[in-house]
């Protein structure tokens, strides 16, 4: 089941969302290149848009875009590894309280006033800034020379400054050295030289660092040979991403050159860690090299060729179509459209930075807790602040190690819970797992989902394990787990638009996970059997990973021991290829890694109704098993 790719143009990817004007490309002329080039089928509805605008619009694809000459200059500069800005001189992350500050500007008023990472600027000349928009942050920039004041909030307190815009030239990708032999990088985008500005970095930090900060907050993209030559400089050689045409054809991207570094590391990241930063922070903790810390990513797992004069010179003149002509996969062949990354441990963004510090800023010796999220131990510092300390243990999935010395620093370290941690502290925190599953078989599995946030209760800290599983309740627990929605209105006659399902039981209609009952139905009340869900992970798991779209079919016309084909004799038709993708032990596919099932293939009845403790446990397989969950 070997594709190969032909041909792919460089793949720019996109880093911001540009209107389409009235522009010199024709209608028909976009036709003729997005027929040749366009990821997805071209809706037969397109062929008759009179505009750029209504074509763009129906294609449904918000990456794929018209850019006049001014747009394309603009965007060609967001992508390269230097900026200039008229503003205070603050790099900024949006939070539901106002703006983070990352980091204050070399030359910038912000620094030269004494703002810091950690403050809060919760106000921009009197207006809150609670959440922080783009319409906010336009309020700090203007004409150089003009003041602005800002309300700033630190430690509790807050202060106005008055600040006066400049020009700040703000390199894309910065490094440097911090306190307590922690490296620091801070990379916004992936231009043509980051992998160069990070090599240049690691060979001369590297000696005095013991861990690596890689800050991949609001970093949208940008170029995959930078992200890919950057995953080399950590991991060393290998494969590491894939790419997927129009015509399914598929080719693997590797490098052959040595790591520059072989500390542990942690990468940062939010909502708006989009594209190529979602390739490199899948490759980084996939490969065991660091951990990931921060929110889920974008989930923006497409790559963007760009048509101009240079590929196309009778069609543009200094302007460009900016076409989406592939999807790609992570190492292991896994996407991360839509389902983005899911860090290693996921905590509020304005706690990113906390946790990630916290997490370097102890020793064996100094501290009374250690946690192993991946490879390596991490010590926390004793001085970590309660607030902090509660985020970072709300955190922790039943998989993670824990380890407490009793709260005497130095002592000998003893396996707990998070829960024992904080009783240990007298310290308060929001649990994410569930309270009615210790019984459970699957409590591990159960209550990772719940850490992750991609699975609800029944009610708050409860999950009823063994209740039985609507069809409905699947839809939505699949919908949050795979951070989708419908694009579309109801297929069913029987789920009407304003249902609590309604938006879930079409999302995966959409995707092709589910199917009706027959007559126009969907019977979203009915209990779903181990078989229909078994077909509808198997599903899931071909939508996921690129490796098993014709696994199932080739292995249900190989040769089974017989046992296999007793146990498969007892599903329908229309199960078993999903079945033995979930069953067979993947050895083709995905490197031996073992079935995808909640429990034992031979203990499973096909008609039996699922419940919901074994659902969760299914999809926990899935996810573990394809690379999503850490």
């Amino acid at each position: 089941m070997k594709r190969y790719l032909s041909r792919l143009t460089a793949a720019l990817l996109a880093l911001v969302l540009l209107t389409a004007p009235a522009s010199a490309l024709s209608v028909s002329q976009a036709l003729e290149l997005l027929e040749d080039n366009f990821y997805y089928d071209i809706p037969d509805e397109a062929y008759q848009a009179q505009s750029l605008d209504e074509l763009f619009q129906l294609l449904g694809d918000p990456y794929t875009q018209y850019m006049t000459a001014e747009q394309y200059d603009l965007f060609l500069d967001l992508v390269e590894d230097t900026v200039d800005m008229v503003g205070i001189g603050v790099e900024i992350t949006y939070t539901e309280e106002g703006f983070l500050i990352k980091r204050a500007l070399s030359g910038g008023s912000a620094e030269e006033a004494g703002l810091q990472s950690g403050d809060l600027i919760v106000a921009v000349d009197g207006t809150s800034c609670a959440p922080a928009g783009e319409e906010h942050r336009q309020l700090l920039l203007g004409e150089e020379g003009t003041r602005v004041t800002v309300t700033v909030l630190r430690n509790g307190r807050s202060q106005d400054y008055v600040l006066t815009r400049r020009a700040v030239y703000i390199p894309n990708t910065q490094i440097s050295l911090l306190e307590g032999g922690v490296g620091y990088v801070d990379c916004n985008s992936f231009g043509q030289d980051t992998d160069e500005l990070l090599a240049e970095g690691l060979k001369q930090y590297d000696s005095q660092v013991d861990c690596w900060l890689v800050d991949l907050r609001d970093n949208g993209g940008g170029y995959v040979d930078s992200a890919v030559e950057m995953l080399a400089a950590v991991n060393g050689a290998g494969r590491y991403l894939y790419f997927e045409d129009q015509n399914g054809h598929v080719v693997g991207y590797t490098r052959r050159s040595s790591a520059l570094t072989d500390k542990p590391m942690i990468l940062l990241v939010n909502g708006e860690s989009a594209s190529a930063s979602e390739l490199f922070a899948s490759g980084v903790r996939d490969t065991g090299r660091g951990i990931i810390v921060g929110s889920r990513t974008y989930g923006k797992g497409v790559a963007q060729s760009v048509l101009d004069e240079s590929t196309d010179p009778a069609y543009f003149d200094g302007d460009c179509l900016k076409v989406t002509t592939a999807r790609f996969y992570a190492a292991g062949g896994s996407t991360t459209d839509k389902v983005g990354v899911i860090p290693t441990l996921l905590v509020d963004d304005g706690y990113t930075q906390a946790v990630a510090e916290a997490l370097v800023g102890g020793s064996p010796e100094t501290s009374y807790l250690c946690v192993i999220p991946g490879t390596e131990p991490f010590y926390i510092d004793p001085d970590t602040p309660d607030d902090v300390m509660a985020q970072l243990l709300s955190a922790l999935p039943p998989q993670v190690m824990v380890f407490s010395s009793g709260g005497v620093a130095g002592g000998n370290f003893d396996p707990c819970t998070p829960a024992q941690v904080a009783e240990k502290l007298g310290l308060s925190y929001e649990s994410r797992w569930f309270t009615d599953v210790a019984d459970s078989p699957y409590a591990g599995a159960i209550n990772a989902m719940g850490v992750y946030q991609l699975l609800n209760g029944t009610a708050p800290g409860r999950f009823s394990p063994k209740d039985k599983l609507t069809r409905a309740q699947l839809c939505v627990m699949l919908a949050r787990m795979l951070n989708v929605t419908s694009a579309g209105s109801s297929r069913f006659s029987d789920v009407a638009p304003d249902a609590w399902y309604a938006d879930g039981v079409n999302a995966m209609a959409e995707l092709g996970l589910v199917d009706g009952v027959g007559g126009g139905r969907f019977n979203p009340e009915g209990t779903l059997t181990n078989e229909e869900f078994l077909t509808i992970m198997g599903r899931m798991a071909r939508f996921l990973n690129f490796a098993l779209d014709d696994y199932g079919e080739a292995v249900e016309r190989s040769p089974l021991p017989a046992g296999a084909q007793m146990m498969l004799a007892r599903y329908s038709d229309w199960a078993k290829s999903s079945v033995l993708v979930l069953a067979c032990g993947l050895e083709d596919a995905l490197d031996g890694r073992g079935d995808m099932l909640y429990t034992s293939f031979a203990d499973i009845v096909p008609s039996a109704p699922v419940l919901r403790e074994e659902a969760a446990a299914g999809m926990y397989a899935v996810l573990a098993g394809l690379d999503i969950l850490p």
